[in-house]
Parts: C-alpha cells; sequence; structure tokens
C-alpha cells in the first residue's frame, strides 16, 4: 500500500538541529512517506526561535522545556503537562524521546551482585544551573555530609573535568542523582531514564507524579518523603542494608514491565494520524486573520498577545515581499 506523503518542516530547534536524525521524522517515517520541505503543509516547531510565527499551515508544538503549550500559536502540542484539549494534545514526557520510537520496554542492566555492591557511593552530571529552584544544590551538599557524592557535570566539579559520556560515568555507582531543575506535575525529562539505563539505583526529584509512569520499587522518589534530611536517612539504610539494596536494583522500571500504552509507538501514531487524515483546512485548530470568535479574549495573557499580533505582522510582511518579487526579481549574482 501506498504510503501517503506529508510535507513536513521543522524550525526552532537551534542550529545544529538535524530533521533527518529527529525522533519524529523517524517514527512518521515508518508510516508516512515524509517529504522535508521550506514551505510544508505541517511545521513542527520548537521554543528556540520566533520563525514559527511566519509560517501559515498546521503548526505542531513540542517542547523538551518546562513549557506549558500556547495553543493561541499551534494548532496542536506535545508536552509534559498534563492536559485535556481533546485531539489538539498529547502528553509525551522528554524521557520517552531517548528510547527508540519502536522500543516497548527498557531493561536495566546485568550486573552481578558483587559487581553492583563494589561500585562507588554516589554520582551526579549537572552543568546547567539556570533556572532552577535550588534543591538539588542544597541536596548535593546534605548529602555529600554522609559520603562522598562524585559530580561529574561543570557543577561542582571533583572528579577532575567535565564526563565526556554522562551512562559510562554514572554506571560505576551505585546511586546517582537524578534531578530535575524545578519540581512540576509531569515535568520529567531524560534525567530518570538515563539512570536507569546506566545501571544505577535513581535518586529522583521533579516529577510529584512519576510512580504514574514509573515502577515506585525501583528507584528513591525524593517527593515520598517529608525533607531532605529523610530521604537521606533512606539512602543510608539501602546502603548498608546489600540484601534491599540489590532487591530494588533488580526491580523492572515500569510497572508492567514495559513502556507505558499511552507512549506506545501506536498511540503516538494515532495522534499524528489524526492530524494528517483531514483536509488540510480542517486540520487547522487556530487561525488568527480570523475574528477571535473562540477565544476568551479577556483572559489572554500578555505574552500571547505580543505573540499573535508579532506573527499576524510577520506573515504580512512576507505576502507583501512575495508580492514586490514578482515585480522586481532580483538575480543572484
Amino acid at each position: 500500500m501506498k504510503k501517503q506523503v506529508i510535507k513536513l518542516g521543522y524550525i526552532d530547534f537551534g542550529s545544529t538541529f538535524d530533521p533527518k536524525q529527529d525522533w519524529f521524522y523517524k517514527l512518521l517515517s515508518q508510516k508516512y512517506q515524509i517529504e522535508l520541505s521550506d514551505s510544508p503543509d505541517y511545521l513542527i516547531y520548537g521554543l528556540f526561535g520566533m520563525k514559527h510565527h511566519t509560517y501559515n499551515c498546521v503548526k505542531i508544538f513540542h517542547t523538551g522545556e518546562n513549557t506549558v503549550p500556547n495553543f493561541n500559536c499551534c494548532d496542536y502540542a506535545l508536552g509534559f503537562h498534563y492536559i485535556s484539549f481533546k485531539d489538539r494534545y498529547m502528553r509525551l514526557p522528554l524521557w520517552r524521546l531517548g528510547l527508540e520510537p519502536n522500543a516497548q520496554k527498557v531493561i536495566r542492566p546485568k550486573l552481578t551482585n558483587q559487581a553492583a555492591l563494589q561500585r562507588k557511593f554516589c554520582a551526579m552530571v549537572v552543568s546547567n544551573m539556570k533556572q532552577t529552584d535550588g534543591i538539588r544544590e542544597e541536596f548535593f551538599e546534605k548529602l555529600s555530609r554522609y559520603k562522598t557524592v562524585d559530580s561529574g557535570g561543570r557543577y561542582k566539579n571533583n572528579v577532575g573535568g567535565p564526563v565526556s559520556d554522562k551512562k559510562a560515568f554514572l554506571k560505576n555507582y551505585k546511586f546517582s542523582l537524578a534531578f530535575e531543575n524545578t519540581s512540576s506535575l509531569g515535568y520529567c525529562t531524560e534525567k530518570l531514564m538515563d539512570a536507569f539505563q546506566a545501571g544505577t539505583v535513581p535518586i529522583y526529584y521533579g516529577d510529584p507524579s512519576v510512580a504514574q509512569d514509573f515502577n515506585a520499587k525501583a528507584f528513591i522518589n525524593c517527593h515520598d518523603y517529608n525533607s531532605i534530611e529523610e530521604v537521606i536517612e533512606a539512602i543510608r539504610r539501602l546502603d548498608e542494608d546489600d540484601e534491599a539494596y540489590l532487591a530494588m536494583l533488580k526491580e523492572p522500571i515500569f510497572p508492567n514491565d514495559k513502556i507505558p500504552e499511552e507512549y506506545s509507538t501506536e498511540t503516538i501514531l494515532s495522534f499524528f494520524d489524526a492530524i494528517f487524515r483531514q483536509p488540510l483546512s480542517k486540520a487547522v485548530r487556530c487561525d488568527f486573520t480570523k475574528p477571535y470568535a473562540d477565544i476568551d479574549y479577556l483572559h489572554i495573557k500578555k505574552r500571547d498577545v505580543y505573540a499573535i499580533l508579532i506573527g499576524y505582522a510577520l506573515r504580512e510582511v512576507k505576502k507583501m515581499q512575495q508580492k514586490v518579487m514578482r515585480f522586481f526579481p532580483f538575480r543572484k549574482k
């Protein structure tokens, strides 16, 4: 059966971004014939720029940051937060994009009991200290009073310089700190999955609902305790009890030992299929060239108004440029 052709564009993902290496490109290519285009029918865009405002097509926003999608600017979105918005949104935390699109389960590295127990105590790899809530830094200092925590990132580095391979570094430790920059419901990035894949017992802080996706018996969840001191005491008990430590280390990552159904290949493809099988005119969910009939304009945030106006102005300028070029075609030398 011939695949449906999808004219797809990417924008605002940074200068080093390669569309053909993108996770969504690999996923969608399984079902559709993806034609990368500068004049796409569908645009996947990110946070790092404003160029998406110049496109007049179906827009799909994806974020790897703790940002709630602005549905005044996108037709569809994929992000961290628990949002119910009919066919316009799907929750897709960043840890899922760290696995192959067709992955069904993740197996922790197999270690002998002796090898697992003879490793060093604990490590972390942190370099970006922007927009943090300070909990990770405080936890690092307090846990280091019990035993040395090796820091392989640029922050508090004590191993002779930043490590080049995070997972290879972490696999030498019994525990690893897997802390998000801040705590927010649904916000779970690659940090916890990296720790699992390195074969450590993660000490996690960030998403209070993390146990909805992951097996609560497989890691230390800071959100289960009332204070940093209580978490450190739990770590100390586990560190001193080999049998309990090995039991946690051997627990499956997910409750049913497989990736939750809501993040399966089939579920994600179904989200896109609902977009692609419609006529383009019907796939559009926001159009600010028309009156604000479906918008509670009294409650639109100032930044949304700014983005809407900028987007409209940029589109009008682009149209004007196209008209001018018809009459004054410039030849490239």
